[in-house]
């Protein structure tokens, strides 16, 4: 198997550890699958899923700028502008996954505030599938995500990010290896907690994350074939990798 360590290079660049301890909160345990469930008949006119928010989180290193496209995209599909949401964490390429899943819980906050909406549909990608999983298992997120999509999504890690020879160990690096606390954590049972639907979408020449971490246990796992990490050819512009999007985004309100 090809290192995966280049690739991380241009990924990472540096980070420092900020602190604060994992959350182990799995009571919202649900079923450990990517089921799209039957919401019953309340007697109250079905919700449209379109109705909901979308919030877009980026990657290491990355800017709410990354998901340009797809704005414009969600747009024309039918989604109002003022109702997808694209934001930059305060420290991108330093900021640790642990922090950023509490600034992504306020994030969803403020936007259902504002919205008035009872959930949000999330989209995640890079690095930020990682924030955010965390904001959705031990933060309270299931409560609040009807469909949760990953896209590239780093979710078993990178073996490489645990060789002790590595010269630093930021708290990205740490906390991306594949037998460390936090992407362990993540993996325990239940991995796709909740009533929300889950969704791993990778790319079959993303040369940045391996296809074997992106495929997530209990999601619906797409393939895009010879689809890139970025660029023009890359999951965030990719069209019939926006056309996956736009389905799943559609699934039923739970």
């Amino acid at each position: 198997m090809r290192s995966a360590l280049p690739a991380l290079f241009l990924l990472l660049g540096a980070c420092t550890a900020t602190g604060g301890a994992l959350i182990d909160d799995t009571s919202d345990t649900g079923d450990d699958t990517g089921d799209t469930g039957d919401t019953g008949d309340t007697g109250e006119p079905p919700v449209d899923p379109m109705d909901f928010p979308v919030l877009l989180v980026h990657g290491v290193n990355g800017e709410a700028a990354n998901y340009d496209v797809m704005v414009e995209n969600l747009v024309a599909a039918g989604w109002p502008r003022d109702a997808v949401y694209a934001y930059t964490f305060d420290d991108p390429s330093w900021g640790c996954n642990l922090d950023n899943a509490f600034t992504i819980s306020e994030w969803v906050e403020d936007i259902l505030a504002e919205t008035g909406q009872p959930r949000i549909n999330l989209v995640a990608h890079s690095m930020g599938t990682l924030s955010s999983r965390y904001y959705v298992k031990n933060l309270g997120g299931t409560a609040f995500v009807n469909t949760y999509a990953t896209l590239g999504g780093m979710h078993h890690g990178l073996e490489s990010s645990c060789s002790p020879d590595f010269p630093f160990k930021p708290c990205i690096w740490t906390e991306i290896c594949t037998t460390g606390e936090y992407v362990t954590q993540l993996n325990e049972p239940p991995s796709t907690p909740g009533d929300l639907h889950w969704v791993s979408i990778y790319g079959t020449a993303d040369e940045s994350i391996p296809n074997w971490s992106s495929i997530l246990d209990g999601a619906e796992n797409i393939e895009m074939p010879g689809v890139e990490h970025y660029g023009p050819n890359g999951l965030l512009e990719d069209a019939a990798t926006f056309a996956e999007v736009k389905r799943v985004l559609q699934y039923p309100a739970w």
